[in-house]
């Protein structure tokens, strides 16, 4: 029985080139391709673009069903991959937050210019979302919390290297 990873494809975060060249990921014998970056926000797109139809009056849906429609659409992606998404730029994130600032505009039915720390404000309020930075950290830290309390090696080294 052969197993196949089409969608599989790795990205290394490193500021050394040579690190990343020398790598050889197999699962199941199947080699893992590496590519220099991933079309994350892309599909994060589409996925908007999804919700943005969905939130035209004709359709008849409410704010709570649209918004869980996008933590389960995009949220999921995020949450996903939040281990990558910690090592992003403070810019990349910001694109991220761009994305989420219009698909919450679009299910609130906020105009184009509502200032950002209303729509993050009404965000958290109507949809029960957080930004993209909060929602990250909130990850990292049920990460590193639920590693501390079952005494995974790894989480329990890296916090005595923080420290």
């Amino acid at each position: 029985m052969k197993i196949y990873f089409k969608k599989s494809c790795s990205v290394v975060f490193s500021r050394y080139k040579k690190e990343s060249d020398n790598l050889n990921l197999k699962i199941y014998g199947n080699r893992i391709v590496s590519q220099k970056e991933i079309k994350f926000l892309e599909r994060c797109n589409k996925r908007l673009n999804i919700i943005k139809i969905l939130s035209n009056k004709k359709w008849g849906l409410n704010q709570n069903t649209l918004g869980n429609l996008y933590k389960s659409l995009v949220g999921s992606i995020l949450d996903y991959s939040f281990p990558c998404l910690n090592s992003f730029s403070e810019n990349n994130i910001k694109k991220l937050q761009a994305i989420q600032n219009t698909a919450v505009r679009s299910i609130l039915k906020l105009k184009y210019d509502t200032p950002s720390n209303i729509v993050h404000h009404q965000a958290f309020n109507k949809l029960k979302l957080l930004t993209v930075s909060n929602r990250l950290f909130e990850l990292s830290e049920r990460y590193v919390g639920t590693g501390l309390s079952h005494s995974i090696p790894l989480v329990v080294r890296l916090v005595k290297e923080y420290k």
